[in-house]
């Protein structure tokens, strides 16, 4: 069998132009998550497509999670029927009411919290970097920006207010619809845009609590400096993190952009939580068969850098070489893993029952011997997700094979650095006989083999009393 990857990968799809057949090539090519970005897909379309994937994990022929990406309250300009054309250091008009606007010139923003947000000399980003302009004056109408440089705004332009808190919702109408809408099909994980605070997570929380889907992972996009202001926050109360390298790079100076990724990075790892590093790893493969070198560098450095996921985006959305692209990110990571020795550092929880503690360090302490012995893989059974999280966490240097009886929780793992989970129907009367069950199974499909080394982890239940251990098996 061929090396397993141990950072997974995402891949967005269009509701418009996917099947059946180009989700099993995406399986077969290592995707992990398939992503459905709301803000553009629609409801119906996505349904038909995630009763697809259910057919194919139910037979086994794929074994894919599913992540629903908000679409978030975006600010935009309005709708015009010429563009309008502005030149360096032209002088222009901002309106929140778009009955006002009288000059060619004149743009309506429908953030109505503008004249009151922004402040003499503050930049204002249109069109996603491709205008900056400096506030000059605000008037109880009107904002008044000098263009700095050449640009023309089309119609519902995106609009950046970098530095300001915005008054905007944690969840919009859409978004509440669209997260229902996830609950009702199942979906695994949630991409939250737009976070901001940690209340933002919190109230996502509550929405899925409400109707029993707290199993459900929160995964928030970092994406504006106001989310880095509150950055250990908003980590402490996710399940994960998107680097959203999109949205944030319009957000804060570009070539800060590594920067705060690394800082985002090292909060996650601080906190034990999963990281998805976003936005254009593969982009010239939307058109090309074959990535530009610094991709495959990006791509590369993600991975050393202990990403636990990477994303594709319009690459396997919209792009001609969807399977190649998912291929290629999939070779790269291989590499790249043959080139990293993780040392397992340590991690905060924000839980501390003794039992917790103990699984920690048992888990903690399984990856240094599985590394001392040179194990080929490890093998662990968990019935929360908690154990396969906290040994994620600690970025093992091999394969974890995960077995669970709960396919929910089985789905929740997807996403985790290193670990590959499997359905067990029932625990046995004891640990010995899953153990059995579990190597026979992973033998019979040919991930391990005999004379091969197996770290175990697992319980002994004694009466009320539940004992994790961990032992050295070799077939």
């Amino acid at each position: 069998m061929k090396s397993i990857k141990r950072t997974k990968i995402i891949a967005t799809v269009s509701d418009i132009n996917c099947n059946e057949e180009k989700l099993i090539d995406l399986y077969n090519a290592w995707t992990n998550i398939i992503r459905f970005n709301f803000s553009h897909a629609q409801q119906d379309a996505v349904a038909k497509l995630l009763e697809i994937i259910k057919d194919l994990n139910d037979s086994w022929k794929t074994n894919l999670s599913t992540l629903l990406d908000t679409k978030w309250p975006e600010i935009r300009t309005g709708n015009v029927q010429e563009k309008v054309i502005v030149k360096k250091w032209d002088h222009f008009k901002i309106f929140v009411d778009e009955s006002l606007l009288v000059e060619p010139q004149d743009i309506f923003c429908d953030y109505n919290y503008l004249l009151e947000d922004v402040k003499k000399d503050q930049i204002i980003i249109i069109d996603s970097w491709l205008l900056k302009a400096k506030v000059i004056k605000v008037t109880p109408t009107y904002v008044v920006v000098e263009a700095l440089n050449d640009h023309s705004i089309w119609s519902r332009r995106h609009v950046n207010l970098p530095g300001v808190n915005l008054k905007l919702p944690g969840i919009t109408d859409k978004d509440e619809s669209d997260i229902l809408f996830a609950i009702e099909h199942n979906i695994d994980l949630i991409a939250a845009s737009f976070i901001r605070h940690q209340t933002n997570v919190i109230e996502i929380k509550s929405l899925l609590k409400q109707h029993n889907a707290e199993h459900i992972q929160i995964i928030s996009k970092i994406e504006n400096q106001e989310a880095l202001a509150n950055l250990e926050w908003i980590v402490k109360e996710s399940d994960g993190i998107m680097v959203a390298r999109g949205d944030l790079g319009v957000e804060i100076e570009i070539s800060t952009l590594p920067y705060h990724q690394k800082v985002i990075m090292d909060t996650c790892f601080t906190y034990g939580k999963t990281i998805i590093v976003a936005t254009e790893l593969l982009k010239s493969m939307v058109e090309s068969p074959f990535p530009t070198r610094a991709e495959v560098s990006d791509v590369y450095n993600s991975v050393i850098l202990r990403t636990d996921c990477t994303m594709l985006s319009d690459e396997t959305a919209v792009g001609k070489f969807p399977i190649q692209s998912c291929q290629m990110m999939t070779d790269v990571i291989l590499e790249a893993e043959q080139h990293t020795n993780n040392k397992h550092k340590d991690f905060e929880i924000t839980f501390t029952t003794d039992y917790a503690l103990d699984k920690k360090m048992i888990a903690k302490n399984a990856l240094f011997v599985a590394d001392q012995v040179k194990a080929d893989y490890i093998l662990l059974f968990t019935n929360s997700w908690f154990l396969a999280r906290v040994v994620s966490a600690y970025k093992p240097n091999h394969t974890v094979f995960a077995f669970t009886k709960d396919l929910k929780v089985l789905r929740s793992m997807n996403f985790l650095f290193a670990i590959y989970p499997f359905l067990i129907e029932s625990w046995g009367k004891y640990p010995i006989e899953d153990e059995k069950k579990a190597l026979a199974y992973l033998e019979s499909n040919w991930f391990v083999k005999k004379g091969q080394k197996i770290i175990v982890i697992n319980d002994v239940v004694e009466g009320n009393a539940v004992s994790p251990y961990v032992k050295v098996i070799n077939l």
